[in-house]
């Protein structure tokens, strides 16, 4: 197969910057992305906005110089992710033991002990290291994310991921894949927490409705699959990790199709307000939450956080 020259380019341009990033000393790569991050909210007045209405809609009660500072906090956690994976893919080509950087211990208790189950997640702490985390508990795990363009980039990414035991299917038909793997024992990943511009499903999100993914819904209430939320929360401000999860539930099925699904993706999303709660400083408050106007949902959301609890 041939490859383009810019294709060319731009993979070893991402292999080098990569590699020098994984190699840049913890303190220095996370202290620079968190400064990053708190620039960005301060020069980026609409991203700013954007986050300060999507944190008084989950914390009404706390004043603007507390949101603010969430907002800017958790953007740098967001400019963190970047590190991650690259030091996560040096991780994975070296051989090394990803129970180094993550605690997965809680995680694991609460697993199904056997037979197929879907985990997801948020853009939460790092949803990368969570996907990876979780793939490695399995032994096999399935997601589905974007395709980069350059065929080369894409396949060297895959195979870092796989090294993880991370097989990833693209977007677009890559349901059906997953869907076949997790028939076949695999676990199903999908990080659940964006706005849905098609075919979404009308449910509360922090006491507002908002477009929510219901693939993932859909498959657990016809396959009858026990559903886990989890998320890999960092520990302190650099590459440490601590997996953790809700306690497993299978959907209901009443034969309302709507009425069962609102309800499957209802609980999910009240599992993940749960973790945000735990840790709103790591939680990617910039996306557009509620991009489409809707009504408010019915009941108000517990507007309380507990604070990073993990440093």
């Amino acid at each position: 197969m041939k490859f383009r020259v810019v294709d060319r380019l731009v993979y070893w341009l991402a292999r080098l910057v990569i590699g020098i990033a994984a190699r840049v000393p913890q303190g220095l790569g996370y202290g620079a992305a968190a400064l990053l991050g708190r620039l960005y909210v301060r020069l980026d007045g609409k991203r700013r906005l954007r986050a300060l209405a999507f944190l008084r809609t989950a914390f009404p009660q706390h004043d603007e110089r507390q949101l603010l500072a969430v907002a800017r906090a958790a953007t740098g956690n967001v400019f963190k992710v970047p590190l991650d994976m690259a030091r996560l893919t040096r991780l994975l080509a070296r051989g090394g033991d990803l129970r180094a950087v993550v605690d997965t211990s809680q995680a694991q208790s609460i697993l199904p002990v056997r037979g197929p189950y879907l985990a997801l997640t948020a853009h939460l702490g790092s949803w990368e290291m969570a996907a990876v985390a979780m793939a490695h508990l399995a032994g096999r795990a399935h997601g589905i994310a974007r395709v980069a363009r350059n065929p080369l980039l894409q396949q060297w990414i895959l195979d870092n991921r796989q090294r993880g035991g991370l097989h990833i299917h693209p977007r677009r038909g890559g349901l059906r894949d997953l869907a076949a793997a997790v028939r076949d024992g695999a676990v199903g990943l999908q990080v659940v927490d964006q706005h849905q511009r098609l075919r979404g499903v009308q449910a509360p999100f922090f006491g507002r409705m908002a477009s929510c993914e219901r693939a993932a819904a859909s498959l657990a209430l016809r396959q009858r699959y026990p559903i886990v939320v989890g998320v890999a929360l960092r520990v302190g401000r650099g590459f440490r990790f601590r997996l953790i999860g809700a306690a497993p539930f299978v959907p209901e099925s009443t034969g309302d199709k709507r009425a069962d699904l609102v309800r499957t993706v209802t609980q999910i999303n009240e599992r993940i307000e749960a973790f945000i709660r735990m840790a709103p400083e790591q939680y990617l408050w910039l996306h557009d939450r509620y991009r489409t106007p809707m009504a408010e949902a019915p009941e108000e959301s517990d507007a309380t956080w507990t604070g990073n609890e993990l440093d």
